[in-house]
């Protein structure tokens, strides 16, 4: 009685496991999975995402140095004087000095100061993000401009087996009215030809499926050796961004922060600098009650600027006219960025009514075709007629699927738009 029941289960189990792995398949060949692998594989990206954890630590240390500083000081001479040569003071009196200290310190700043160098850090790091954001965005339209192009073969590659079956389907039916003379030899010799020109032609649209499908594994740093079925690639026409939320854009905006904050830290730097240190331990120069030599000492240091050249002056003038090219550009990039946005989306409007228009075509292609077929084993038409009605079938076909990907291309090009 369990024996159905058990069986029930395997197929359900086996149904499971098919229908998994074949889901799996599907999603290693769409666009979002080279997508998605591509950046996983990236050195440069890798490199983006060390240099800014480098960055981090190095706004940790900063923090540290700001606070206490304890060390540990041990010094330990002797000094000889040889007939009155010698050092002379009172640190080194007869020669001798030994010095075990602990020492506090802590150099002090104003928060303005303080909080100006934390923000470089903080600016480093966007300028780094914003960096790997626009190497991404390079990557992307790279591996989706090979992705396009490898499908594009593969669907070409449809095309082709779709019309040497249809020649297929019709040589034996012309071979034998040929036979019975009621196409000529001639006639049946150029349907061959034509037939032999397709074949050979999915050969090549073969060797450029696998060059580009293979290219595809490469620059998304997969080792992919053998050719699958590619998903079609969904884009669709998304509302592209605003130069103001474009990688650009914020580029510019944490460049021309950046600088804004060096001028403040060119500031501060000339600013009065106060360190306070205290030590305490055993210092003595071993002459006269040694063991009374432990004591403890406190100081200040004040260091002032007053004269460096007008090096501050001219510090200021270089970030100010850096920040005036970086101005400069962000006007230059926002026309550049917002025409190239709208001459994408005309070519992508074109280009569609140039689709609609070559599916209307196809349709009446198609019907064509299937009219000199229920003629053809009457020989009731040329072959000449059906062999131009089947090249123009095919020439209509391969156009429409141009553009088609070319939409696909310049939608591409609107999601991922590059500024030279």
């Amino acid at each position: 009685m369990q024996s159905p029941f058990k069986y029930k289960i395997l197929l359900i189990l086996l149904f499971a496991l098919i229908n998994s792995t074949f889901i799996k398949a599907q999603s290693e060949n769409t666009l979002d999975y080279y997508l998605e692998s591509a950046q996983l594989n990236n050195p440069n990206l890798k490199d983006f995402n060390n240099q800014i954890k480098l960055t981090s630590i190095d706004s940790i240390k900063l923090r540290r140095d700001f606070g206490f500083k304890v060390n540990g000081i041990a010094d330990a001479s002797f000094s000889p004087q040889i007939q009155n040569w010698g050092y002379n003071g009172n640190s080194t009196i007869n020669g001798n000095n030994l010095a075990l200290l602990g020492r506090v310190s802590r150099d002090f700043s104003s928060k303005k100061n303080y909080n100006a160098k934390l923000n470089s850090f903080s600016l480093s790091i966007q300028q780094l993000l914003n960096q790997k954001n626009l190497s991404v965005l390079n990557l992307k339209r790279a591996i989706t401009e090979q992705y396009l192009l490898a499908y594009e073969n593969q669907e070409q590659l449809k095309i082709d087996t779709e019309i040497i079956h249809i020649f297929s389907q019709e040589d034996l039916i012309l071979k034998t009215l040929t036979q019975k003379s009621v196409f000529r030899q001639t006639d049946y010799l150029t349907f061959k030809v034509s037939q032999q020109q397709i074949e050979l032609l999915q050969k090549q649209h073969l060797a450029d499926f696998q060059n580009n499908f293979g290219m595809l594994q490469y620059i998304s740093g997969r080792d992919e050796v053998e050719t699958s079925t590619l998903q079609k690639p969904n884009l669709g026409l998304q509302e592209s961004l605003n130069f103001d939320e474009s990688v650009y854009s914020q580029s510019f905006k944490a460049d021309s922060l950046k600088l804004a904050n060096d001028i403040q830290m060119i500031n501060y730097n000339y600013q009065p600098k106060i360190s306070v240190f205290a030590d305490g331990g055993y210092s003595s120069t071993l002459i006269q009650t040694p063991y009374k030599n432990f004591g403890v000492s406190a100081g200040i240091s004040l260091n002032i600027p007053i004269y460096d050249g007008h090096q501050r002056e001219l510090s200021i003038s270089q970030k100010k006219i850096e920040l005036e090219t970086k101005k400069d550009y962000a006007s230059f990039y926002l026309k550049q960025y917002n025409q190239q946005k709208l001459q994408i989306k005309k070519q992508i409007s074109n280009y569609q009514n140039m689709v609609n228009l070559a599916e209307n075509q196809m349709k009446y292609s198609k019907t064509l075709i299937e009219a000199h077929l229920k003629q053809l084993p009457t020989g009731d038409v040329k072959m000449v007629d059906f062999i131009l009605a089947i090249t123009n079938y095919t020439n209509l076909k391969s156009g429409l699927l141009q553009y088609k990907m070319q939409v696909l291309r310049l939608e591409n090009q609107l999601q991922n738009m590059i500024l030279q």
